[in-house]
C-alpha cells in the first residue's frame, strides 16, 4: 500500500467530552482528514459496505455469468428449478 491509499482511524475526544472518530486518508504533504460523530461514522460504514457489496456482486456475475445460465439456455437457472 503506498502513502496514498493509507486510511486511519481513531477515536479521538473533542472539548466537550464526546468522542469522535477520526478518518485520515492518504499522505504526503497534505492528508486529508475527516471527523465524525458515531452516528455519522456509523452511516458512512453502513454506505461503504453496501457500495463495496454491490461492486463485488456486480463484478462476480460478468466474471461468472455462466453460473446463472448453462450454455444455450435463454431462461435463468432458478426460474427452470420451479
Amino acid at each position: 500500500m503506498n502513502s496514498s491509499q493509507h486510511v486511519e482511524v481513531a477515536v479521538v475526544a473533542s472539548a466537550d467530552g464526546t468522542d469522535r472518530i477520526s478518518l485520515r486518508m492518504g499522505g504526503g504533504s497534505e492528508p486529508t482528514l475527516l471527523t465524525l460523530t458515531s452516528s455519522q461514522a456509523r452511516l458512512l460504514a453502513t454506505e461503504l459496505i453496501a457500495s463495496v457489496n454491490r461492486v463485488e456482486v456486480k463484478v462476480n456475475l460478468k466474471a461468472g455469468s455462466n453460473l446463472w445460465r448453462r450454455p444455450g439456455e435463454a431462461r435463468p437457472r432458478l426460474a427452470a428449478a420451479g
